[in-house]
């Protein structure tokens, strides 16, 4: 098994001079950007301290940027309508409070189940998406969240709900690898002239 590990000695890094390989300029030392939080002089210059940095609970960038994702993924559109640019050049949270109360709670633990938990049974979540002419005259983008967004489901979650409709859905985390079984022909739709597709179908359908 391959395992990640630090160089004995550190390697030097320059600014490279337009880019070229054989012209360094001044030397540059890891570190992270201070104006979002201060790298603690007690973490480690390496890959493991980033890691630590990233969650440490004075970073407030971590946790709110893991929860306007998931909340775009569950919601159709994150509380931060540029979940790629949290920065000043990005749009304001629409719920700032929200956003801020959420990333506390989710910083206490990393706990992605209970964060997932806390939005569906909300009762944002579980509003219907029917509109009416009030709202889309005074809140055509649903900024204010009065019913629920229509969004189109990702295939993922289109198949795991009809597995769950049709008790076919295994909870079990873990485990031996599953192989469903696939339509005769599927993969020839994308390479007909390997015969590796056929072994492959073969071994999907019957195990």
């Amino acid at each position: 098994m391959m395992v990640l590990g630090e160089m004995e000695k550190v390697r030097k890094t320059f600014v490279l001079n337009r880019g070229q390989y054989d012209a360094p300029t001044e030397e540059v030392f890891p570190d992270a950007p201070g104006k979002i939080f201060a790298f603690d002089d007690d973490l480690p210059r390496n890959r493991l301290g980033l890691a630590q940095w990233l969650t440490d609970i004075k970073n407030p960038l971590t946790a709110r940027v893991t929860v306007n994702r998931y909340w775009q993924m569950i919601f159709g559109k994150g509380l931060v309508a540029t979940p790629d640019d949290f920065g000043v050049q990005g749009q304001l949270p629409s719920h700032p409070e929200l956003l801020d109360w959420l990333a506390t709670n989710f910083s206490q633990n990393w706990d992605v189940k209970a964060l997932i938990k806390k939005m569906v049974l909300s009762q944002t979540y579980q509003q219907q998406s029917v509109s009416n002419p009030t709202l889309d005259q005074k809140d055509p983008e649903n900024l204010l969240l009065a019913r629920a967004n229509a969004a189109r489901l990702p295939a993922e979650i289109i198949r795991d709900n009809a597995l769950k409709i049709s008790g076919l859905l295994n909870p079990k985390i873990g485990g031996e690898s599953v192989l469903p079984y696939q339509p005769k022909g599927l993969w020839k739709e994308k390479s007909n002239s390997s015969r590796c597709n056929d072994v492959f179908e073969a071994i999907c359908n019957y195990g």
